[in-house]
């Protein structure tokens, strides 16, 4: 008897050898493509490819809810100083509530998607989430957000397989998407726009417009807040004679600071705010984190604050720990626990504060 799963579709090669794949796994598969832009047709790649493989295809307009979710909020912390992370809000807030819904919806309990990750059984049976076997592509990082109880209702066709197999599987099947280039990290990214500058655009929401300041003077003037981002060196338009960096953001004054020394980037104490645990058991030592999508996960140990913030202390400093980016934690055979957002708040505070 076969199995029901609605599989979220793009359009792209990676859902579309998903489709390829749960097919072969004897799935009977509904395709639900997420419109999130206006004013724009249907991907033809993907009527294309959702009549060849003979698998109906559901169109849910999402883009109101995506501007208001995902876009506008974004714009936001942008303003505010932040870097957020739109991708890891997207997940939550928009795709896989909008997908579950229509699952629900159809009568229908597993969902899958094109994402590169896996799935791993616990000792007690449960679901728990673990990178994919091509580490270029792993997403897991992503999908920290998801709740344990969604993880059980998900399926990653790709998680076992490199994106060259991917790519050699969809030209042996004929599919009119194989040699379509992959997208681009972000829905709505402009290409040559900083992502900052591009939701500003879109939802008129700039950061303020302040001094750049070296060594506590003046070097400079800059036009928003939302086109920075800590540790950034290229497109300041300083001057200083030699390579300068972005150290922090006053998203009250609109200064930047800048440093010379990289040095001063590094951080190995940082708070993490809104955490979601995919996992009951979570060890104070012995885990990994990582506080960016293409960075390497580092040693930590954590100290808990609240029922949702903690402490992490790195066992080396790591260079531009910054405000509004993921820290997704991992355990030490690589599993994802869960993750939570770095916290704005400075320095000087967390010296200060005890862990519980």
């Amino acid at each position: 008897m076969k199995k029901n799963i609605l599989l979220a579709m793009s359009g792209g090669v990676d859902s579309t050898v998903a489709a390829l794949l749960l097919k072969q796994q004897g799935f009977e598969i509904t395709a639900v493509n997420l419109k999130l832009q206006p004013d724009t047709p249907v991907d033809e790649s993907l009527q294309q490819s959702c009549e060849m493989l003979k698998i109906p295809l559901v169109i849910k307009d999402c883009c109101e809810a995506f501007y208001r979710r995902v876009l506008l909020p974004g714009a936001q912390e942008y303003a505010s100083g932040r870097t957020p992370n739109p991708c890891c809000e997207c997940n939550e807030v928009l795709k896989f509530r909008e997908i579950f819904n229509t699952a629900d919806e159809l009568g229908i309990t597993l969902i899958a998607t094109g994402h590169y990750a896996k799935l791993a059984a616990d000792p007690d049976g449960a679901l728990k989430l673990v990178p994919a076997r091509d580490p270029a592509k792993d997403q897991s990082y992503f999908l920290y957000r998801l709740a344990k109880e969604s993880l059980q209702r998900c399926r990653f066709p790709l998680g076992d397989y490199l994106k060259s197999e991917v790519r050699e599987l969809a030209q042996q099947a004929g599919l009119v998407c194989a040699s379509r280039p992959d997208s681009q990290d972000a829905c709505f990214q402009i290409p040559g726009e900083c992502c900052g500058d591009t939701l500003s655009r879109l939802c008129r929401i700039c950061g303020k417009r302040g001094k750049f300041i070296y060594q506590g003077k003046s070097v400079g003037k800059h036009p928003g807040i939302h086109r920075y981002t800590i540790g950034q060196r290229q497109g300041l338009g300083v001057a200083l004679g030699v390579p300068a960096y972005v150290k922090s953001i006053d998203p009250v004054k609109g200064n930047i600071e800048l440093c010379t020394d990289q040095k001063e980037l590094e951080n190995s104490r940082f708070k993490v705010d809104r955490l979601n645990w995919q996992s009951a058991n979570i060890p104070f030592h012995d885990l990994m984190v990582r506080v960016r999508y293409r960075s390497k996960s580092v040693p930590c140990t954590i100290s808990a604050l609240t029922e949702d913030s903690c402490i992490v202390t790195l066992a080396a400093p790591q260079r531009a720990v910054t405000p509004g980016q993921a820290a997704v934690f991992y355990d030490s055979e690589g599993s994802v626990l869960g993750g939570g957002v770095i916290s704005p708040a400075p320095e000087s505070r967390l010296e200060n504060s005890q862990p519980q």
